[in-house]
């Protein structure tokens, strides 16, 4: 099903590459953000004396590592010759790093977001065609309220999957990647106690993902129950009223919106509940963290300015692992959806339609 969805957006693949390039761009900026802003916090906590030894300790050292070589290329960038000049040269540096960021943040969301609303115009333009197509037995046992919730609310759950995929599938991923990446470069002892944890979260995300799609699927049933009662009612009203029939009705249409209130009610729990929890966790996670990492800087262990880059990368984490949260979420609607809208599409034509 997700790979029916995909295909959609395959006459807009030039766009979705520009769109990839500029969600790298993104997430290298933002790595470097924080980055640049641990150096910053360093270069303000430190004194400058003690920072323009350390500078040249690792110029003239005969091997680094790689934590090591990319402190030095840091203070090669933003180290000047006083404190001042350096602190000016931070803030021009943060200043042009977060600029890039966001240029190419609006990019990625500009150009994803314009191949959203062609495939969703042409997903419509589809299944019209295909319901006009359809034989008139097929309208006799489906309900025209059926179709037009298809047609509008499926539909746009799919669009929100399409903005799920191109946005934090794959962006969210390469930006927890790279923050991983850096924490184990600077501690790999304390980076591999955040991954045992972090698994937790994931086990959350998952069942409650799996709750949500049941749930969401029956939302979508009754959600066109009511737009064919609603559909129904309006049509036929000269009858209902000539028979005397609205209490008849009004009690008939509240009762299916109350059915439907209860179940978004208990879907709403399940949204809301996972993310206090996963957070949780984030937070059990840094707090362990930062106990045994002031402990290893406290034992000379560690250096401060690592424990600074560190504990900022690990929170900084915790951000793309909150969307991945709400992303499945929205992929397990937006799968719910897909199945009732390929589902209309893959009925069989009676009119066979010329392609010229």
């Amino acid at each position: 099903m997700f790979k029916r969805i995909l295909k959609l957006a395959k006459p807009y693949w030039y766009i979705l590459i520009l769109s990839v390039i500029a969600s790298l761009a993104y997430v290298f900026f933002n790595s470097l953000s924080v980055w640049i802003t641990a150096s910053l916090i360093n270069n303000i906590l430190t004194d400058f004396e003690t920072l323009s030894a350390g500078q040249k300790a690792l110029e003239s050292a005969s091997s680094l590592s790689i934590n090591e070589s990319l402190k030095l290329w840091t203070n090669r960038l933003v180290l000047k010759e006083t404190q001042v000049d350096t602190l000016k040269a931070l803030c021009v540096t943060i200043l042009i790093v977060f600029l890039m960021k966001n240029l190419f943040q609006y990019l990625k969301n500009l150009l994803t977001g314009f191949v959203q609303i062609s495939v969703v115009r042409d997903l419509r333009n589809r299944l019209f065609n295909h319901i006009t197509s359809l034989s008139l037995s097929f309208f006799d046992r489906t309900r025209a309220g059926t179709l037009t919730s298809i047609v509008l609310h499926d539909v746009n759950n799919i669009r929100r999957s399409l903005s799920v995929s191109f946005h934090r599938l794959l962006v969210e991923p390469i930006n927890i990647l790279m923050f991983v990446v850096l924490l184990m470069i600077i501690s790999w002892k304390l980076t591999l106690a955040v991954l045992v944890i972090l698994p937790l979260a994931g086990f959350v995300i998952t069942v409650v993902g799996r709750s949500i799609r049941r749930k969401v699927k029956r939302t979508s049933l009754q959600v066109a129950d009511i737009t064919a009662t609603l559909t129904e009612t309006l049509s036929a009203i000269r009858v209902v009223k000539a028979f005397v029939m609205e209490k008849t009705e009004r009690l008939r249409f509240g009762e299916k919106t109350s059915r439907h209130r209860r179940l978004v009610y208990r879907q709403m729990k399940l949204r809301y509940g996972s993310t206090p929890v996963t957070e949780t966790i984030g937070v059990v996670v840094g707090v362990i963290l930062l106990w045994v990492g002031g402990m290893q800087v406290i034992d000379k262990v560690m250096n401060p300015e690592d424990f600074i880059r560190f504990i900022l990368l690990m929170f900084s984490v915790l951000t793309p692992i909150r969307k991945l949260n709400t992303v499945n979420q929205d992929l397990q609607t937006a799968m719910a959806s897909a199945e009732r809208v390929f589902g209309l599409l893959d009925k069989p034509q009676s009119i066979i339609v010329s392609e010229n």
